[in-house]
């Protein structure tokens, strides 16, 4: 992101002075002539920093300092001083202002207290944004034994360094979110922000105002301004989750965007310029979608510069076991469990299991085990009932049950088809059983599953299923 600065200088030469040393540390400057204009200004437009000239404001005093820091965007207050006296200089800074500057110090001298005012407020900014440690990830974490992975980590490596354009392609759940944290904190811009953003958790709207940022009074609802997540990415990078659920006329400005790297915040009149990396992903095939008609082909191939494919984790089943045991070592340090491993029998069950919510669900999985789990080894039994069943003693069980079970029409249709059917009917055993243990939390349920609460309506709608059925 870049510092939002507005300055309170009377026009001409200190104007100037201010103006120039501000954009020198990558601010974005807003100028005005008076405390109206100023109010006038904030009534409409986010700044973390405020910069106020005692000659063109001369009722800057402690009460105004405070008055702007109750602002919902908290904006920090310098404050340029015509007398270098200590003692007003004591008030300015006992009623919260961020720094108070002598106006006729040296330009040098001035220009560095400036300047290192407004990085160091900028760097705070920054580090609302940042990621918590434990989401500082690298593609050095991935261990795998699948050749399918391993090729998409040597592909990634040679594209880390470049600040190119990354299209993630993948089913649900693959760990794309993950891989393109991890191309972040190995590329060019790593020291700078990383912001996300799911394109189908939000409505058109929503979405719209969340990404280019809006005045206040822009549409009903906008009680005060907020800066876009393109703005936030500024010097970072941007990560576009599930792109293909973005709406045409949205898909027509985020073109815009990549071409010109300028943004206009909904009801604003001025263009932003911004500088981002796009990480984009989705679990749809876009070609299709294009051909559909659903995507816009000049917008696709404006991401198609470098694309990742994520294998699912049923095709990577030699990784499973790596997998899971480190999701038993970091939910056993979350929970304080005994659990250590997983039993041999409920190795074979998870291996058996086809993990249609791929890498995601198996987390998901293991955290219900721990929690289940009373030793230092999970059992079978501590698993979900639609993985038990795979396990090894059940297995000849299973197939008498399932040779009992086999509708004769089965066998007029493609393995694709009974493939799906199937699969179906374990997301709809899985959703159900996780609805019914939160009690129909929407919430609960999605975090559970590693969705968002939109997906999960989706779902639900498809299966008919009911919240209120569960409570």
């Amino acid at each position: 992101m870049f510092l939002r600065t507005l300055i309170v200088v009377e026009p001409g030469e200190a104007a100037r002075r201010v103006t120039s040393t501000l954009e020198g540390v990558g601010a974005l400057v807003r100028s005005v002539a008076s405390l109206d204009e100023l109010r006038q200004r904030l009534a409409v437009e986010p700044f973390d920093l405020i910069v106020l000239d005692a000659a063109a404001a001369p009722d800057a005093k402690p009460a105004l300092i405070a008055e702007l820091a109750e602002l919902p965007e908290a904006p920090e207050v310098t404050v340029l001083v015509e007398d270098n006296d200590a003692l007003r200089r004591a008030e300015l800074l006992a009623a919260g202002a961020y720094g108070v500057l002598f106006r006729e110090l040296p330009e040098t001298h001035f220009r560095e207290a400036l300047s290192a005012l407004a990085a160091r407020r900028l760097q705070e900014s920054q580090a609302r944004i940042q990621p918590l440690p434990d989401e500082e990830t690298s593609l050095s974490d991935y261990a795998t034994r699948s050749p399918a992975m391993q090729s998409v980590l040597r592909s990634a490596r040679r594209i880390a360094q470049r600040d190119t354009t990354v299209l993630l392609l993948g089913e649900t759940g693959v760990g794309k979110g993950l891989l393109a944290r991890s191309l972040h904190n190995e590329g060019p811009r790593s020291r700078g922000p990383f912001v996300a953003m799911n394109c189908g958790a939000l409505t058109e709207t929503l979405l719209e105002a969340e990404l280019f940022g809006h005045e206040r009074g822009a549409f009903t609802g906008a009680d005060r301004a907020r800066r876009g997540y393109f703005e936030l990415a500024h010097r970072g990078t941007l990560f576009l989750d599930e792109i293909a659920e973005m709406a045409p006329h949205l898909q027509v400005r985020l073109l815009q965007v990549l071409e010109d790297r300028r943004v206009r915040p909904v009801g604003a009149e001025k263009l932003v310029e911004v500088d981002f990396r796009l990480i984009a992903a989705t679990n749809r095939d876009l070609p299709e979608e294009v051909k559909g008609g659903r995507f816009r082909e000049d917008l696709f191939y404006r991401l198609n510069v470098v694309t990742l494919t994520l294998p699912p984790l049923r095709e990577r089943k030699e990784d499973i076991p790596e997998i899971a045991q480190s999701y038993v070592e970091h939910f056993r340090a979350q929970m304080a469990s005994d659990s250590r491993r997983l039993s041999a029998a409920a190795t074979s069950a998870i291996l058996a299991y086809p993990w249609p919510g791929n890498v995601r669900e198996l987390a998901n999985a293991i955290e219900r085990a721990i929690i289940m789990s009373s030793g230092p080894e999970i059992q079978v039994e501590d698993l979900a009932v639609d993985i038990q069943t795979l396990a090894p003693e059940a297995s000849g069980d299973l197939v008498r049950a399932a040779q009992k079970a086999i509708d004769p029409d089965w066998l007029e249709h493609s393995w694709a088809q009974i493939r799906k059917r199937v699969l179906e009917e374990a997301e709809l055993r899985y959703l159900r059983g996780l609805l019914q243990d939160a009690e129909g939390r929407i919430g609960e349920t999605a975090t559970r599953a590693g969705m968002d609460p939109r997906s999960l309506y989706q779902k639900m709608k498809k299966y008919g299923l009911r919240k209120e059925d569960f409570r």
